[in-house]
């Protein structure tokens, strides 16, 4: 198989073992590179192992990104464990975020505990990718994810709460409720929503008092009554009217339980006495 290069003015086509040469021997560090992209988007599985020795091997951060790219892209498992020992130990931001990415393509258990430590990496682009890995993994990371909540570092807790959110396992709903309580207002954030994304009426009463609380943040609040929006449930009726009512103008808090306010009475209105049987029923 050949595959076309462009190098400013002149085409020429290498074959795979050309570009595998290339890879290994090269002085050019830009010929490396883009020797191990290209044998990524390639697709064939023999290129694994020469990209796994220039993954572990060659000095130059740029060829071990498109390394870890590439086998990403190739998806062979056998790739798994360098790519985490890239992802633990490698000293460059950028090879350990591709790693991360690539993991997350790769899946299975044995990649969950590597991620999950990677959100306490020194780095936030890594953080945020490992958490985006972690997410595309999904249920198989849920306990880790869980266990992480009590992690002492704010971001590590933040982007657990994200992740839990966006896998959707109700088997985190317990542990996220107890996150609306975090002395960090962000995770208050990430957890008010997430508990919207989880879906599980569990969490209404919990989301009302957040809600009620004239103490707590007021982004914490309006993202706990754009959650109880989300789940419809009947029970957050009267606190939304409420705290509507008690307000001399509409903010972005009241807005917000407004739509949830709704919401729910569309979702709910033949249940409720004296609702009226319309999309969006007026609030009074």
């Amino acid at each position: 198989m050949t595959i076309s290069v462009n190098n400013r003015k002149k085409q020429a086509k290498k074959s795979f073992d050309e570009l595998v040469k290339d890879l290994k021997v090269s002085n050019s560090e830009k010929v490396r590179y883009n020797a191990a992209r290209i044998l990524g988007e390639m697709g064939d599985f023999n290129a694994v192992e020469p990209l796994i020795e220039v993954l572990k091997n060659d000095k130059n951060g740029s060829v071990r990104l498109y390394a870890a790219r590439a086998l990403g892209e190739l998806g062979d498992t056998t790739a798994t464990v360098p790519l985490i020992e890239s992802l633990r130990e490698d000293r460059n931001v950028d090879v350990r975020v591709r790693a991360a990415r690539a993991l997350g393509r790769l899946g299975g258990k044995i990649v969950v505990e590597p991620l999950v430590e990677a959100l306490n990496d020194e780095n936030p682009q890594v953080c945020i990718t490992a958490t985006d890995a972690l997410i595309e993994i999904g249920d198989v990371a849920t306990d880790a994810l869980i266990e992480s909540l009590d992690h002492q570092k704010v971001n590590v807790r933040c982007d657990a709460t994200r992740a839990l959110g966006e896998i959707g396992n109700k088997k985190a709903v317990d542990k996220i409720i107890e996150m609306l309580k975090d002395e960090w207002v962000n995770v208050r954030i990430y957890a008010v929503t997430s508990l919207g994304k989880l879906n599980d009426t569990k969490a209404v009463p919990a989301l009302i008092e957040v809600m009620k609380n004239t103490q707590e943040n007021d982004l914490v609040r309006a993202g706990a009554a754009a959650a109880l929006g989300v789940l419809r449930d009947q029970r957050a009726l009267l606190p939304l009217r409420e705290l509507i009512m008690q307000a001399e103008e509409l903010g972005e808090l009241e807005d917000t339980a407004l739509k949830s306010f709704k919401k729910i009475m569309a979702a709910n209105w033949e249940s409720i006495p004296g609702a009226a049987p319309v999309k969006k029923p007026a609030l009074f």
